[in-house]
């Protein structure tokens, strides 16, 4: 009786410790996609900001970022010619792409050193019609493994996409938008 009882308790202690290291691994996903979609975040934040120094100043305050800005105009926002942007090409997206923008040591500069983002997000500004941008970023996490093409091979990415309209519709004097 007392081996069937042993047996009974050390199953159930097994089935405890399976159980834990599954919510350990849940938990670390949650965490890492977490800090992709963070990072992803404050790329889509600061190239919102490049995109309207460059319609409003000229690109005067982000002079650098500003010039890999994808002039080539999308023709339409629309989900296809959105599809046929730069951000859709692999290529655009490996280290020293042209037209890629990427958070660089200033990410980092209030944190520990063994809390730093391993993988700085980034991102690809295209111009849109009538004064607009199209806005992609990619965040990555700390324990992201990026291949030499610019694909994920190991960790957390988020994907985020916005369309700015940095300046307001304004009506001209005859009805018309200016």
């Amino acid at each position: 009786m007392a081996l069937i009882m042993l047996l009974i308790i050390s199953f159930a202690g097994l089935l405890a410790a399976r159980n834990s290291a599954t919510f350990e691994q849940f938990s670390n996903n949650m965490r890492t996609n977490q800090v992709a979609r963070t990072s992803a975040e404050d790329a889509l934040r600061y190239c919102e900001r490049v995109a309207i120094d460059a319609a409003e100043n000229g690109g005067s305050s982000y002079a650098t970022d500003a010039g890999k800005i994808v002039s080539t105009e999308l023709t339409a926002d629309d989900e296809t010619a959105i599809r046929s942007g730069a951000w859709n090409t692999k290529s655009n997206w490996a280290t020293g792409a042209a037209n890629l923008i990427t958070l660089t040591a200033t990410y980092n500069s209030n944190v520990q050193s063994n809390a730093e983002l391993k993988n700085s997000p980034s991102c690809i500004i295209q111009a849109l019609v009538n004064d607009r941008f199209l806005v992609t970023t990619r965040g990555l996490s700390s324990d992201a493994t990026i291949a030499s093409d610019g694909t994920l091979s190991a960790g957390s990415e988020v994907w985020l996409q916005s369309i700015l309209t940095p300046t307001v519709p304004v009506l001209s004097a005859t009805g018309g938008v200016d």
